[in-house]
Formats: structure tokens, C-alpha cells, sequence
């Protein structure tokens, strides 16, 4: 045994430790309000009151108060020229810096300050909420991380240092089971023991990489194996790393923590739209075909909603592509910001989105839609040819399995019709 069962239980004692800041954050409810304090006594280009029409709760100037629900704070470089605020500040949460001309020297001092983000004028909403949003994203994710070890409390041990670092984990022993477990997990790594009886880790590897949707998944090898030879079979093989045994523990969570970052983040990019960040059309109806059968077993509704901006070419029309593309980009933030973690946000297509609400009704779903129509509404942009205002139309439908995810989907493209010959600017239920 590489691992002492005293170690297993120190770990198993210091679970119930008080955990960072960041993961308590975490594990927040989806629908718990996210704040952002504001320190910009002019508050530059109205950012307050766009940010609160994005869904977000913006505390200014004196009243700010950082605290474990701060999702960032945004500071006007005029009012902090030496960055001491920004220092401060940035020793409890994400910096997002507002600088007229943030040449490199500036930036240099931004980041020994520790600033995480500059933002140059004109100052773009799109771009202070792409940051923000990709706060909110990184605190909610949390890996699913498959442990396949023969030991079963080696594995145990392993799972436990990885629970206390936030990530769910699931635990294997027969290596019959493996390519099985991955299939039912859907794990974002897979931390597999070499040499295990009946079939190794490295035999179990190449079975693994048979299925051409696991031929991306990473992998890292437990081994005490000294051989490069071997070393380099498992690296042909798809194998990301080896973590030598015995394991220390913090190399361990360390090492799957940054492969599994860059796994998903290298997965996002594959599945989601350039401009928005969203779910791409396809992955939108791989999804959603999944929530069907998750509501045929669980008899939890399931609503789906097609979401269109109204007037779009218009827009396009009169003010440019580029304007069309920030408009876009604004109603994605706005959609991701109003809704739960859990729900699914998609670029559908052009100026159409599509939204799945889980455990949700119609009517529920419709109210929720409509409070983010009221939002954005109250949005002004700026054009070629001055300020101007958007409004969205949408379609909304339920259901509990009964329907397909293409009925469903044809169901919410009707209400979107009745939508939109009702006079735009509306919810309608399919």
C-alpha cells in the first residue's frame, strides 16, 4: 500500500476545515444575486445601471462592501492613479480595471498590483461583462474527476484529498468496470492506476481510446514505473501524465486541477460560439435531448424556449454589423446573467437563441424570460447614428419526456411565430 491509512484519515478530519472564499462561492445557490462593487464615482458611460440591466447587483462608490458574494469589483483608473486600491482590493477578489490609455508600463503597474483585467475606452460593456461572466463561470465549475485504482483505499484517499478541493468524484476498483463508469460519469479526467490485475491501466487506456468521443479525454497514470519506454507507450496511448507512486497528495490535486482546466476549457471552445461564448446550435440539441430523457425518468418538467431580437436587421442596417455583433453579445450576457447556473443558454442561430430551463414549467419559464425582456429593454447602445434600444421576442413550451427534443423545439418555433405577429416585444406560450 503507497498511501498510510493515518494519512486517509487526517485528510477525512481536515474536510471539515473552513474552505476559500472561491469555492464557498461556489457552491451558492444558482439563483442567489451576484454582486459587483463599482468604484467609479462618475460612473463611466451609466456602467451601474448597464450592469443592473444584465441581472447583476451593483453596490457604488463608499457603499461597496467586499465580501465572500463579491463576484469582482470594477475600478475607475482616475480615482485609484496610484493603485493602492487596486492592491488592496485585489488580495479579496477579481479586479477589473477601467484606463483611459493603458500603455504597458501602466499595465505592468496593474498587474504587480494585481489586477486581473484592463479594460481601455471607450469602455465596453460587452467586454467588462465577457469578464465578469467568465468569474461567475470559473466559481461555479466543478470537475467530475473518475479515480480507477485496484486499492481500493488508495482510491478512496485519492478521492477524498479531490472532494476537499470541491470536485465530485467516482471511484472504480475492477478495471472491467472502467470503460463502463466513464460512459455513466461523463468524467472530465480520468486518474487511472497502471498496474492493476486482469488488465492494465495501459491495456484499459487503448480500450478507452477505442470510442472516438474519449479520444480527448484526459488521462494521468498512478505508477511507480521507472521505465521510459513504458512512460512513452502511455504517452502514445493518450496518457496526459504520470504521478509517481507513492503520491504526494498536493502534486496530486494540483496536477489534475490544471489538466482538468485546460480539458474543459479546450472542450468549450469546441463546443461553443466564437462571438457569444454560448452552446453552438449542435451541442444545444445534444443537450437538450439529454434533459428530455433525464424529465422522462424523473417526471420533472423541462421547458425550452427559441428567443429572437426583434428588428435585427434594422439594426445591422442602420448602424453596422460591428454594432449587430455587440448587441448580440449583450443579449447572451443578459440571458446567461438572468437565468440559473444549471440552465442552458445556446446561440441558436444569427439573432436566435434557444434557452433550456430545467425543472421548470411554461408559465414559470415565461415569467422568468420576461423579467430579461424588461431588462434589456431598458438597455441603451450606442450607433453609428446615436443611442438606440433593443427588444426580444420569444417562444416557450414544457414538457415532461412526452415530447421530443425536436417537438419541443418546433413547439417554442410556434410561439416564437405567435410572438412575433403579436406585436414583438413579447412571451408567448406554445
Amino acid at each position: 500500500m503507497n498511501v498510510a491509512l493515518d494519512q486517509k484519515q487526517r485528510l477525512q478530519a481536515g474536510m471539515t476545515e473552513q474552505k476559500p472564499a472561491a469555492t464557498r462561492r461556489a457552491r451558492r445557490e444558482d439563483n442567489e444575486v451576484r454582486i459587483v462593487c463599482l468604484f467609479d464615482p462618475g460612473d463611466t458611460c451609466g456602467l451601474k445601471t448597464k450592469l443592473s440591466g444584465l441581472g447583476y447587483l451593483v453596490l457604488s462608490g463608499d457603499a461597496c462592501t467586499v465580501c465572500e458574494d463579491t463576484l469582482a469589483v470594477v475600478i475607475n483608473g482616475t480615482t485609484d492613479p496610484d493603485l493602492e486600491l487596486c492592491r488592496k482590493l485585489a488580495e479579496k477578489t477579481p479586479v477589473i480595471l477601467l484606463a483611459e490609455e493603458p500603455d504597458f508600463n501602466y499595465r505592468l503597474r496593474a498587474a504587480r498590483a494585481g489586477v486581473e483585467a484592463v479594460v481601455g475606452a471607450p469602455y465596453d460593456l460587452v467586454e467588462v461583462e465577457a469578464w465578469l461572466s467568465g468569474y461567475r463561470d470559473k466559481e461555479s465549475k466543478t470537475f467530475t474527476i473518475l479515480v480507477a485504482d485496484d486499492e481500493e483505499l488508495a482510491a478512496e484517499t485519492y478521492a477524498a484529498v479531490l472532494e476537499a478541493e470541491g470536485m465530485t468524484v467516482a471511484v472504480e476498483t475492477d478495471p472491467r468496470n472502467i470503460p463502463g463508469r466513464i460512459a455513466s460519469v461523463s468524467p472530465d479526467l480520468v486518474l487511472l492506476d497502471i498496474d492493476m490485475p486482469g488488465a492494465s491501466g495501459l491495456e484499459v487506456a487503448l480500450i478507452v481510446r477505442q470510442t472516438r468521443r474519449y479520444m480527448s479525454l484526459p488521462i494521468l497514470f498512478l505508477s511507480a514505473e521507472r521505465d521510459s519506454k513504458r512512460q512513452n507507450l502511455a504517452r502514445r496511448i493518450g496518457g496526459d501524465d504520470f504521478i509517481a507512486k507513492p503520491v504526494n497528495l498536493d502534486d496530486l490535486v494540483t496536477r489534475v486541477k490544471l489538466r482538468a482546466e485546460r480539458a474543459v476549457a479546450l472542450r468549450d471552445v469546441m463546443e461553443r460560439d466564437s462571438l457569444t461564448g454560448l452552446v453552438n446550435h449542435a451541442n444545444f440539441k445534444i443537450r437538450l435531448a439529454g434533459e428530455v430523457e433525464r424529465s422522462k425518468r424523473n417526471g420533472n418538467p423541462v421547458s425550452v424556449a427559441l428567443v429572437d431580437i426583434d428588428h435585427f436587421k434594422s439594426i445591422n442596417d442602420t448602424h453596422g454589423h460591428q454594432i449587430g455583433d455587440r448587441v448580440i453579445q449583450a443579449l447572451a450576457h443578459a440571458l446567461v446573467g438572468g437565468l440559473r447556473q444549471t440552465d442552458v443558454v445556446s446561440r441558436y442561430g444569427g439573432e436566435e437563441f434557444g434557452v433550456i430551463l430545467l425543472d421548470t414549467d411554461a408559465e414559470h419559464a415565461a415569467s422568468v424570460l420576461d423579467k430579461i425582456r424588461a431588462r434589456i429593454s431598458q438597455l441603451e447602445f450606442e450607433g453609428e447614428k446615436g443611442l438606440f434600444t433593443v427588444t426580444f421576442s420569444a417562444g416557450v413550451t414544457s414538457g415532461t419526456g412526452e415530447r421530443s427534443a425536436d417537438e419541443l423545439i418546433g413547439a417554442a418555433d410556434r410561439g416564437l411565430y405567435v410572438a412575433k405577429r403579436s406585436g414583438r416585444d413579447r412571451i408567448s406560450i406554445a
